[in-house]
């Protein structure tokens, strides 16, 4: 046998053993894993709800007002627009306040009054601020303009009061986190 190929046979001899060996080493190891997890973000969020609606009461009788751009006011109607909304707060944290930047009527003439009043919560909205309640919670915003009858009627003049428009500024509902 030549050189070349006893040396090329002892070389694979050499790899086969080097190969088999290899799996009688021994050594120990261990290891383990945690298990996947999600974190789910909350929200804040405000958003104006179906339902708002135009009324007129005049006197004990209210009745609804089917397209406000046609109705025409007059002495001895109180006009009320409602609008709900509704809040939306979750975060295991999470804490909030909201504020209510009331738009109002303009160019009113001095007999005729108006309010802006709210309720959140099944309780009154003081002023101009709320605590936002966890979860869904509903209010509503009530805009009220009342033309009284009868004794401030010098007062109703063609130049005061007759074919006049007067417009609601608008109201604006924010909702803030606090910490």
């Amino acid at each position: 046998m030549k050189k070349s190929m006893k040396g090329t046979i002892a070389i694979a001899a050499g790899i086969a053993l080097l190969l088999g060996g290899s799996g009688s080493l021994a050594y120990w190891q261990g290891s383990t894993s945690t298990s996947s997890a999600t974190i789910q973000t909350g929200e804040l969020s405000v958003a104006l709800t179906s339902g708002a609606t135009w009324q007129v009461k005049r006197g004990a009788i209210t009745t609804d007002i089917a397209d406000i751009s046609t109705f025409k006011m007059v002495p001895g109607d109180q006009v009320i627009y409602t609008v709900p909304f509704q809040t939306k707060a979750s975060g295991t944290n999470l804490t909030a306040t909201g504020a209510v930047a009331w738009g109002g009527y303009t160019g009113i003439p001095a007999h005729l009054t108006s309010t802006a009043a709210g309720s959140y919560n099944g309780a009154a909205i003081s002023g101009t601020s709320f605590t936002v309640a966890s979860g869904t919670a509903n209010g509503s915003l009530v805009f009220t303009l009342t033309w009284p009858f009868g004794a401030n009627a010098t007062n109703d003049t063609a130049a005061a009061t007759m074919n006049k428009s007067w417009n609601l500024g608008a109201t604006t509902v924010t909702v803030t986190q606090t910490n």
